[in-house]
């Protein structure tokens, strides 16, 4: 059992954590009228874990020919974990580095976008967050993950499930590809 699978079946037992899989996310993408991939609309997922929807959902947002940048400022998310909101960060770059550079916009949006919410503060989670995304990204923390991005590449450790879902050039998804 690796690091991770270990990590996630601890969780599961401490916090009833669990991962929505890539193939239910997309099955439940699926399900969505057309018009909410139009450019300009924003998604919100209030327990985002890791970013299992965001991810998907930035994806199609840049299959369908939305501007990376455009894109990934329309994902919104929260989490009381710590370390599920820095890897859906971190995730969500990884999806910006397939298509284009990263960039300080990138980061900010992401530090803006995805946020932890501290149970002191919110005792009751996502029920008592505001969701107004107010943070201002710290000067030094964008330039942190900037050197961590382009000089230790951080970004090759982050893994993606993209081996079940296969994106044709024409911007359309294909899951039985």
């Amino acid at each position: 059992m690796t690091d991770l699978e270990q990590k996630r079946k601890k969780r599961r037992k401490q916090s009833a954590e669990v991962f929505t899989p890539p193939s239910l996310v997309n099955d439940m993408l699926n399900k969505l009228p057309e018009e909410v991939w139009e450019e300009n609309k924003t998604f919100v997922d209030p327990a985002c874990g890791n970013g299992n929807f965001l991810i998907w959902i930035l994806l199609r947002k840049i299959a369908k020919g939305h501007d990376p940048l455009e894109a990934l400022k329309s994902v919104y998310g929260a989490d009381i974990m710590r370390d599920n909101i820095q890897e859906c960060r971190l995730r969500l770059l990884k999806v910006i580095s397939l298509h284009e550079t990263v960039t300080e916009e990138h980061i900010k949006a992401i530090f803006r976008n995805i946020v932890w919410i501290n149970m002191k503060k919110h005792p009751g989670g996502s029920l008592d967050y505001d969701f107004a995304f107010k943070n201002r990204p710290k000067k030094a923390n964008v330039e942190q993950w900037m050197r961590e991005i382009h000089k230790e590449q951080k970004l090759d450790e982050v893994k993606l499930p993209v081996d079940e879902e296969k994106f044709t050039k024409k911007g359309c998804i294909d899951l039985f590809a």
